[in-house]
C-alpha cells in the first residue's frame, strides 16, 4: 500500500494524544482531497492519564471497542461528563468540535474512525441528503451497533497483516461506514435519492481494465468512481449492480484467475505469478489459491496438464 498522508486526527497524530508510541492506521481518499482514516489505539498499562488537547475540528471520531474499559473518565467543552463501562463491541462517538479529554484508567483497545464532516457533507451530496449538522450521541455512554461492529471487525485482518490488505477493501468498510453513521446517527432530513442503474459498458470496461492493471490493489474506490464521472457511493451502487459484487470483492476473482491462465500457460515459477498478480508474496498467494480452489497451485497446475 502507498504510504498515507497524516493530515488529520488519525495514525501517529491520534497515537500521541493517548502517548502511544506506535498507531497503526489506513487512510481513504474519498472526495476533493477529502480523507476519511481508522487507527488501532492500544494501551495495555492501567493509568495511561489524560490525554493531551485536541485542537478543534469539524469531525467525528467514532470509536470501536475491541475489549473492555470499565474505567474511565471524560471532559466535553472542559466540562466532566457522566460515563459508564464500555465493553468490547460497542461504539461511542466524539465530537471533535467540543474537544473531548479522556482519563485512561483501565487499558483499552480500540478501532478510532476519523470521519471529517466535509466528508459525510460530500456523501449526504451524492446521496441526496441534508448536510449533517449535529449527531444523535452520548459519547458518555457506548451504543451497541451489529453494522459498526461487523464493519470494524472486518478491519482486523488488515491491521494483523497490513501489508497484504487491500486499499480497496479499506476504502469500501471505512466509506459504508461513514455512509452509515451518517444516515443513522446524523441529524438533518433526507430526501429520497433518484434511481440508479449499473454501470454504462465502457464505464464498466475502463473500470475493470484500472483493476487488472493495479492487481496488487494499490487503487482506491475515488479513483475509479472520477473514471465514470460518478460520486464515490453512486458509482460503489452502479459496480455491484453491473459486476454483482464490490470492486475489492472482483478483484481478488480477477487474481485468481490471472494466476490460473498463467499456471497453465507458463512455466513460471509461483513466487513469479505470485508478484505478477499483485500478490505480496508466495505464501500469500498460496493461500489465497487454496481458499479459492481447494488445492495448492502446485497441484491445480499438475491437474491441468493433465
Amino acid at each position: 500500500m502507498k504510504a498515507m498522508r497524516s493530515r488529520g486526527l488519525y495514525g501517529q497524530r491520534l497515537g500521541d494524544i493517548f502517548s502511544l508510541k506506535t498507531a497503526p492506521a489506513f487512510a481513504t481518499r474519498t472526495l476533493r482531497k477529502t480523507d476519511i482514516a481508522v487507527t488501532e489505539i492500544r494501551c495495555d498499562a492501567e493509568n495511561n492519564g489524560l490525554t493531551k488537547p485536541i485542537p478543534r475540528e469539524d469531525a467525528l471520531l467514532v470509536t470501536l471497542q475491541l475489549r473492555d474499559c470499565p474505567r474511565y473518565d471524560l471532559w466535553l467543552d472542559d466540562k466532566p461528563v457522566t460515563t459508564g463501562p464500555l465493553e468490547a463491541g460497542v461504539t461511542c462517538f466524539y465530537d471533535l468540535r467540543r474537544n473531548p479529554i479522556a482519563n485512561s484508567i483501565s487499558p483499552f483497545h480500540s478501532l478510532q474512525f476519523y470521519l471529517p464532516l466535509q466528508a459525510l457533507n460530500l456523501l449526504a451530496d451524492a446521496d441526496g441528503k441534508q448536510h449533517v449538522g449535529d449527531f444523535n450521541d452520548n459519547p458518555g455512554h457506548a451504543v451497541n451497533d451489529q453494522t459498526i461492529r461487523g464493519l470494524g471487525y472486518s478491519l482486523l485482518p488488515a491491521f494483523a497483516r497490513p501489508n497484504e490488505a487491500c486499499q480497496l477493501f479499506v476504502d469500501h468498510v471505512t466509506i459504508a461506514l461513514a455512509a452509515y453513521v451518517l444516515q443513522t446517527y446524523g441529524v438533518g432530513e433526507i430526501s429520497p435519492l433518484n434511481p440508479i442503474g449499473g454501470l454504462l459498458p465502457r464505464q464498466e470496461r475502463l473500470v475493470k481494465e484500472l483493476l487488472a492493471a493495479n492487481l496488487d490493489g494499490n487503487v482506491s474506490v475515488s479513483q475509479l468512481a472520477r473514471l465514470c464521472g460518478l460520486p464515490v457511493t453512486l458509482f460503489s451502487r452502479a459496480f455491484h449492480k453491473s459486476a454483482r459484487m464490490a470492486p475489492h470483492q472482483w478483484l481478488p476473482y480477477h487474481r485468481i484467475d490471472s494466476a490460473k491462465d498463467l499456471l497453465r500457460r507458463t512455466k513460471l515459477s509461483l513466487a513469479e505469478i505470485a508478484s505478477i498478480c499483485g500478490f505480496t508474496s508466495k505464501s500469500h498467494f498460496m493461500r489465497a489459491f487454496m481458499r479459492a480452489e481447494s488445492a495448492s497451485p502446485a497441484v491445480w497446475r499438475d491437474r491441468s496438464e493433465d
